[in-house]
């Protein structure tokens, strides 16, 4: 099928044929020439027009039976003998056309058929021949002339326009070229920059750990701020690299819309801390329960987006909007971003994908950022096959409109309420406490979508005279109010709350009496929080939250697991976090000694690291699915691996491993892996005090948390950072800092427990002789296969304690081992021993 070679110069070659063979067919029944010709001529264009109409074949098949028809035409007209000086007019016809065509070889068909046509009339025609007279002769000469003329234009014109092709795509080329290696520029340079950066923070949080002046301590605040924002910078600077190096692969694995919404409320509203905005979840409910595609991607993208409408807003609020469209291949996410912010114009609108393009670009900034936010998103949404619209007008706010293709793994809806056919519910907000008429448009439509979309009865009150009159009028059931309309008259609502269930919608720092009735929803959020409360649990609020969150606490009691890695701190550390899961935990270091455990032992599931020396981990996986005829051939095989690329899970799928986990083990990237390949009766969900490596809230928090129903229904899934820990907790690691250590990544990994981060440090500072021989013994027997294999487990050993510098070199060095790249390899080497040992000096010191 020829989709993009329809073009007006093949328009303009089926217009000329066509027109040529009508005109012949007329000369034919004017000079009475074979008349069976002229149907032949008119079906051969009925024809070309059906190719070029209908955009059937190739572009070659097309051009050549255009070129065919054309031929013929030119060799009819002149076989006889009466056109003998007509010829020459016709074939420079056919050069001319035949030169838009990128095909020398055509040109020189028809120069050549000009020839023989010549010859045809004085060899067997007869016309041409010494009797002639000087007039015909001068006639025929100069025909000659005109097509020797033609022939030599459009060779000159053909050559032209190779010439310009081949220097438009050099200039292609070499602009690609430049923006690889600006690309590569910009991620080596941020590479470099995470290790000061990180560092800035980690002394700050040292600093702020000590007894300092006031006005000293707000100034290293502030640095340790100006240093997380940098990071955040380089985060996107490397996002942005990835995407212009092509390397961006789109997955397709079920999750559930609802807890991407979850994860970017609670990323908004870190960003709204100060409760300036009114923001706004619009959710259809009613959007299929099961989804297949890239819930990580979807996240970013509207991370960014939301972003993007928070700094550009400073009164009114923002609106997210999610809806959907059912296709033949299951649904278009649809996505609606809108904001009161100060807008842009047509011309900044034309600009907005472009890459650091800032609207408020100049001398004075309205807000910081490098202007890599959208093309970031944009490359996302490319890669799952989506678009982006905007909208704007300048001060009137930026509309976000977003279409992703996505498919269905369950099509009931996502948000649905229990009996909802019994509920009568009103919503009461006095719309005038909102300065902007658009934000009392969002919420109007949120209630409109919420009531439509869940089936319920619902009402809305717009004061407190029209909330008495649906009360008189309607059996209602739930009442919502706005924090404002409850502190104006408490003592009714107070009242109200003994016959009617009442929830406040409030900010965050907002607080109810201990012996009050009423319940609080924390702003922002969206259908699943009311329909939490709506499903019957109000009074205690222990409500089913992973109906779509999916997201609860759970343990894995019964649950019978084997570690397969050849580092012993990635075994401890696995043994560690899947034993806080109830798991009981096997280990081995290495593929043979797991055959050997699986021939002996009944697994639930196995967690197998991909790179090992001997059997590697693809090798052991097949042996193991081999093992008493298939009897693991559907038992769950992770991959465990600190290569976390684009396109990793689709990789490892392909391997036949059953889903992979990235060292070192994340619990939100283990859990979501857990509830994946688990079957549902080996996983027993609990309360959030009992969600593993966390410890029960008590006392008066416990109060608090047992009258509220935050939308914030699971912690944010996100890559672990330095956390701002006590004071006590943070100083005791200064030495460690000093050095580069991520302390607080390191104790992430390390489920927040210092006792264990410590044993960490313990146990790669000990290992640092043995693991330093191997990689020197292997460097100096030029032997890269097994020199990758010993930095590979460096690299992820590294990052487990925080030591992101080394194990950046160590990852570096991984890859040029796999490539054979010695070149790398003997400039770096000595290098990445050097921070390998001054890492494990500060370690000792620290532990000394």
């Amino acid at each position: 099928m020829r989709t993009e070679t329809q073009t007006s110069m093949h328009l303009l070659m089926v217009s000329t044929i066509s027109i040529l063979a009508i005109l012949l067919s007329a000369i034919t029944v004017f000079r009475s020439w074979e008349l069976w010709m002229i149907p032949l001529m008119l079906i051969g264009c009925l024809v070309v027009w059906w190719l070029h109409i209908g955009r059937i074949g190739t572009e070659t098949q097309y051009e050549n039976i255009c070129t065919g028809l054309l031929i013929t035409e030119l060799f009819f007209f002149g076989v006889h003998k009466s056109s003998l000086y007509d010829i020459p007019l016709l074939a420079c016809t056919a050069l001319l056309l035949l030169s838009l065509l990128n095909r020398k070889q055509l040109l020189y068909l028809a120069a050549f058929l000009y020839v023989l046509l010549i010859l045809y009339h004085f060899i067997a025609l007869g016309t041409i021949n010494s009797r002639m007279e000087e007039e015909d002769m001068l006639r025929l000469l100069l025909g000659a002339a005109a097509v020797t003329g033609s022939l030599a234009v459009t060779r000159y014109r053909f050559n032209r326009r190779n010439e310009e092709r081949a220097k438009y795509e050099g200039m292609q080329e070499e602009l690609a070229t430049a923006v690889r290696q600006n690309a590569e520029f910009l991620s080596n340079v941020s590479h470099e920059l995470r290790t000061p950066v990180n560092m800035v923070i980690g002394i700050s949080e040292v600093a702020l750990g000590k007894e300092l002046p006031p006005e000293i301590r707000e100034d290293i605040h502030s640095v340790k701020m100006a240093g997380k924002r940098l990071s955040g910078l380089i985060n996107n600077i490397l996002d942005y690299t990835e995407n212009v190096e092509g390397t961006l692969s789109a997955v397709q694995e079920p999750y559930m819309i609802t807890s991407v919404v979850n994860d970017v409320i609670t990323m908004t509203a870190l960003k709204n801390t100060d409760n300036k905005l009114e923001l706004v979840f619009d959710v259809d409910p009613q959007i299929p329960i099961i989804l297949i595609g890239d819930a990580e991607k979807i996240t970013h993208i509207l991370r960014i987006l939301l972003e993007n409408s928070l700094k550009f807003t400073e009164e009114g609020g923002v609106c997210l909007r999610i809806g959907f469209r059912r296709e033949s291949y299951g649904i278009n996410l649809l996505v609606d971003i809108f904001d009161t912010g100060i807008g842009m114009t047509s011309s900044q609108l034309g600009q907005i994908t472009d890459d650091f393009y800032q609207a408020d670009s100049g001398t004075q900034r309205y807000v910081g950022g490098l202007g890599l936010g959208i093309p970031i998103a944009r490359g996302l949404l490319h890669a799952m096959g989506g678009f982006v619209h905007f909208e704007s007008k300048a001060q009137q706010g930026l509309q976000v409109h977003i279409a992703i293709p996505q498919g269905v793994g369950e099509d009931t809806p996502s948000i649905v309420v229990p009996n909802a056919g019994k509920m009568c519910i009103a919503c009461y907000f006095r719309p005038d406490k909102y300065s902007c008429d658009e934000v009392r448009e969002y919420y109007d439509n949120m209630i409109l979508h919420l009531v439509e979309g869940l089936g319920v009865e619902g009402y809305q009150a717009h004061n407190f005279e029209g909330l008495l009159k649906l009360q008189r009028e309607h059996k209602l059931t739930h009442i919502f109010i706005t924090q404002m309309e409850y502190m104006g008259n408490a003592p009714y609502y107070e009242e109200l709350a003994q016959s009617v269930h009442v929830a406040v919608i409030a900010d965050k720092d907002f607080a109810l009496d201990e012996d009050s009735s009423l319940m609080v929803l924390r702003k922002p959020f969206f259908a699943l929080s009311i329909v939490n409360l709506l499903s019957g649990q109000e009074r205690d609020n222990k409500f089913e939250d992973a109906q779509a969150a999916g997201r609860r606490p759970f343990t894995c009691p019964g649950v019978r697991a084997l570690a397969v890695d050849d580092e012993e701190m990635n075994l401890v550390v696995a043994k560690g976090v899947l034993g806080s899961y109830g798991m009981q935990v096997d280990i081995c270091s290495n593929g043979k000694a797991a055959v050997k455990l699986c021939t002996q032992t009944a697994y639930d599931i196995i967690f197998l690291d991909h790179m090992m020396p001997g059997f590697d981990g693809v090798e052991t996986l097949r042996l193991i699915r081999e093992i008493d005829d298939g009897v693991y051939k559907r038992l769950p095989i992770v991959a465990l691996t600190a290569n976390t690329l684009s396109g990793a899970r689709e990789m490892f799928r392909n391997e036949g491993f059953s889903e992979f986990v990235p060292k070192p083990i994340e619990r939100v990237v283990l859990e979501r892996v857990l509830r994946r390949v688990l079957p549902e009766n080996r996983i027993q969900y609990g309360t959030d005090s009992d969600t593993p490596g966390q410890q029960q809230d008590t006392g008066t928090k416990d109060q608090t948390k047992k009258k509220e129903i935050s939308s914030d229904t699971s912690a944010k899934e996100e890559m672990p950072q330095a956390d701002d820990r006590t004071q006590e907790t943070v100083s005791s690691y200064g030495s460690l800092v000093r050095v580069g250590i991520n302390v607080g990544l390191g104790l992430d990994y390390c489920s927040g427990e210092e006792d264990f981060y410590r044993e960490m440090l313990q146990m790669f500072y000990d290992q640092e002789a043995e693991k330093r021989a191997e990689i020197i013994s292997l460097y100096e027997r030029a032997d890269w296969k097994d020199y990758a294999i010993k930095v590979h487990a460096l690299k992820s050993t590294s990052l487990t304690i925080g030591a992101e510098e080394l194990s950046g070199q160590a990852k570096e060095l991984e890859r040029a081992g796999k490539e054979e790249d010695t070149v790398y390899i003997h400039e770096n080497h000595a290098s990445m021993l050097e921070i390998y040992g001054q890492v494990c000096e500060a370690i000792g010191k620290y532990l000394s």
